[in-house]
């Protein structure tokens, strides 16, 4: 429940879903929260709450920096001096087939995540489309729970917990197959879960940076790990991506394996933030937590993937015995 200071826990949340403008969209948000909008372009939107800054805008940096203008400057055309507003209005519906509108939540504390959901129905009732509404929809939501410490131990043992229950997750979550087929959330290599999964790896600042990244320097995590070890390290995280102007060091996990379903009438936020709980949970369970490490590794010793996998069935038999 609580940081390292004694203060309660924040989590930031990241909706992405076509079919509702953003300028609709941010008004959503100032209905339900209150606050003052900034326009700080055709593509992006600020709301100032007393719970934070809601961002709105697409999500695509070709728009969001402008790089469209960039032809026109090499014939010596200064997009300063031209009204482009029209261009832009053009690009805004092109792109909305395809990329979706994002809002990301501020940081908010965990006990008060209730008007999250009331955000989510206002939206479901303005005709917001999500993951499953076209095969073009590869949307997610993400979750960014901030870290209890800087401790390495249990950073560790948070992706020990991820690994071990990631079948149960993608299965519970009903990732979609446009999100399967995509990079976007896939699965730690199997090499690189065998050496955490160890009893004898070591709780590490160094190491554990030094592992993920031989394995892991891409983004394309459905638990995100870079953000947080950037917050630990962020000289050597940012030396190792490619895109690092997408990685912004934060205390925080970032969970990126929700579809994002919010055309659904059952479906809720609070659905996939319980999947997170049982991570933390498991993460917090030591004795059981090294248990299922070694009977992980004892199953990997028997699998030919991708014909053979038993721990999925195993896995299923430890969730229901507990």
């Amino acid at each position: 429940m609580y940081n390292a200071a004694g203060k309660v826990r924040r989590a930031g949340f990241e909706l992405e879903y076509a079919g509702v403008s953003i300028e609709q969209s941010a008004r959503i948000v100032r209905d339900v929260f209150g606050g003052r909008e900034t326009v700080l372009s055709t593509f992006q939107r600020t709301v100032e709450t007393d719970l934070g800054t809601f961002c709105v805008e697409i999500d695509a940096t070709l728009l969001k920096d402008k790089t469209y203008e960039q032809p026109l400057r090499a014939v010596g055309i200064d997009p300063n001096h031209l009204d482009l507003r029209w261009l832009e209005h053009a690009l805004l519906g092109t792109f909305s087939t395809i990329v979706p509108i994002e809002i990301g939540a501020p940081a908010i504390e965990i006990t008060r995540l209730d008007p999250l959901d009331e955000l989510r129905r206002r939206l479901h009732d303005a005709s917001a489309k999500g993951t499953r509404a076209s095969f073009l929809y590869a949307f997610g939501m993400h979750i960014n729970p901030e870290i209890p410490s800087d401790d390495p131990a249990m950073l560790r043992d948070v992706l020990r917990a991820f690994v071990l229950l990631y079948p149960w997750l993608k299965d519970r979550a009903q990732i979609d197959v446009s999100r399967r087929i995509t990079p976007y959330v896939d699965p730690f290599p199997d090499e690189y879960a065998r050496l955490i999964l160890g009893p004898a790896y070591p709780a590490s600042r160094d190491r554990l940076i030094d592992d993920y990244l031989r394995y892991n320097a891409t983004r394309n995590r459905a638990l995100d790990m870079l953000p947080v070890l950037a917050h630990l390290d962020a000289h050597r995280v940012l030396a190792h991506v490619s895109d690092r102007h997408l990685v912004k060091p934060r205390p925080a996990f970032h969970y990126r394996l929700p579809n994002c379903m919010i055309d659904e009438e059952h479906w809720t936020l609070a659905r996939e933030w319980k999947l997170w709980v049982a991570v933390e949970r498991l993460a917090w369970d030591r004795d059981r937590l090294a248990e299922m490490c070694r009977a992980y590794l004892d199953a990997q010793e028997r699998a030919l993937k991708p014909l053979v996998d038993p721990w999925p069935d195993l896995l299923e038999s430890y969730l229901k015995a507990s």
